[in-house]
């Protein structure tokens, strides 16, 4: 196996384990960036709720004492203050069972379609408060029951979304930067272990491999030549005395052999 076909494997490699972790990584930031936007609108609402149940209380003290909604005179005094402590809040409606209007504090451009389908929802909930958030709006509803606990009216708060969605903007592009800077740290670790292991995989070949002279150095490939002569005269004249090793030890042998007869 040569590096070339090496160097091709290893980037295959590095570029599909770097597309799966682009994946995963975009992946968590789209989940990480949902479970934003809904603790933000949770948070949102508990903000409205606050408000809506000091309202709630008002009414409750006035139906003790024997009063309906619609017989408590200073209602649109009582709500108007209630928005003021909030300047967020864009308005507030206190309904009736039949859905209609008797307070009104704040702006009056909600868009009725918006209305025809958040009414319905808080007026036949079977929860106290409801959250809905519909385009540019966040409705927040909390059901209004007598001392029978029946259904006697709702109250239902607005604000608009343009601070949540900055918010959700603000935080996506943190961990956009966020994800982009683990991506490209785990990017330059790959390559620089990728690379790495390449290098000692070609020093290896290149030690386990036979040496060839015309990639050497002219001095060194002349004096490795040198070396191999010398041990190919040293082999030689070892060749040499052997040979002669070994005629004298037959002529001692024959000696031997006429001594003892």
């Amino acid at each position: 196996m040569d590096t070339q076909m090496l160097s091709g494997m290893r980037s295959r490699v590095v570029a599909s384990t770097l597309a799966v972790i682009a994946v995963m990584l975009t992946l968590q930031s789209a989940l990480s960036l949902l479970k934003f936007r809904t603790l933000a609108v949770e948070a949102t609402s508990s903000r409205l709720q606050v408000t809506a149940s000091a309202i709630d209380v008002v009414i409750r003290r006035a139906e003790a004492v024997g009063l309906g909604m619609h017989e408590i005179s200073d209602l649109d005094a009582l709500i108007e203050r209630e928005r003021l402590r909030d300047p967020k809040i864009h308005q507030i409606l206190l309904l009736d069972l039949q859905g209609t209007t008797l307070a009104r504090s704040g702006g009056r451009n909600v868009l009725q379609e918006d209305m025809n389908e958040v009414l319905p929802r808080v007026l036949t909930s079977d929860d106290k408060t409801i959250t809905h958030e519909s385009g540019e709006y966040l409705y927040a509803g909390r059901i209004l029951r007598d001392s029978s606990n029946s259904i006697m009216g709702a109250i239902l708060i607005s604000e608009h979304t343009d601070e949540l969605s900055a918010k959700v903007r603000d935080t996506w592009s943190r961990l956009t930067f966020m994800y982009l800077g683990i991506f490209a740290i785990v990017a330059i670790s790959i390559s620089l272990f990728s690379l790495l292991q390449l290098h000692a995989r070609k020093s290896y070949f290149r030690k386990s491999g036979k040496a060839d002279l015309g990639t050497l150095d002219p001095r060194s490939a002349d004096e490795l030549q040198k070396q191999i002569s010398k041990g190919k005269k040293v082999q030689e004249t070892a060749l040499l005395d052997l040979s002669n090793l070994s005629n004298v030890s037959a002529v001692i042998k024959q000696s031997d052999q006429l001594g003892e007869r």
